[in-house]
């Protein structure tokens, strides 16, 4: 697997300031002032956990190494979760400026947010508990792509099929998802899903 640039770049901290991955978290978890334990950064330099903006920056601090350009970074707000089952009413959805932001690097143009999945109609590609990144300045269907769609109020996330009738298709290991046959006067396009991740 190819590391991205601020992956690459946390592994670089490391070595530079001789810090064992705990002693890094140690760090981290007094300057963030919450817990980060070891497996964290040990996924970090893996590249199998984001970095989110807050820790990009005290690594820096706490290293010495800055961080990658800013240019080549996306700071994406967390702001509510969403459902992969049955629609459901929209969380209580935070202010982008007060979400907790993640930091994700080559995401391209686009105005970016992120969910957290829940339920298990999407588990192909986005378990329970993973986070989905929604580019809402992609707003037209393509067949087979995946998509945050809402319907009357309510949101779901799931795969657009230009089928006739046309439909919004789970994508799960569960037999128990049928698909949602939808008229498109029915429904909103919220945003195409870009990226699906998953800590393990």
């Amino acid at each position: 697997m190819t590391l991205s640039p601020i992956h690459q770049w946390v592994a670089k901290a490391l070595e530079v300031s001789g810090l064992s991955q705990a002693e890094m978290a140690r760090r981290l978890t007094t300057e963030l002032r919450r817990d980060i334990d070891r497996a964290a950064v040990n996924k970090m330099v893996k590249g199998t956990r984001d970095v989110a903006a807050d820790e990009m920056l005290a690594i820096e601090t706490i290293s010495g190494v800055p961080a990658p350009s800013i240019n080549a970074i996306t700071k994406v707000p967390l702001i509510e979760w969403v459902s992969a089952g049955k629609l459901s009413e929209p969380a209580s959805q935070l202010a982008a400026d007060q979400a907790p932001q993640l930091a994700f690097a080559d995401l391209g143009r686009g105005d970016f947010f992120a969910l957290k999945v829940e339920g298990n109609s999407m588990d192909r590609i986005s378990p329970e508990g993973s986070i989905i990144l929604v580019n809402r300045a992609e707003r037209t269907l393509v067949n087979g792509r995946f998509y945050v769609f809402s319907l009357r109020g309510k949101t779901t996330y799931k795969r657009w099929r230009a089928d006739d009738p046309p439909y919004l298709a789970p994508y799960s290991t569960d037999p128990v998802h049928g698909p949602i046959f939808v008229k498109k006067k029915d429904f909103e396009v919220v945003g195409r899903v870009r990226r699906t991740l998953m800590d393990l």
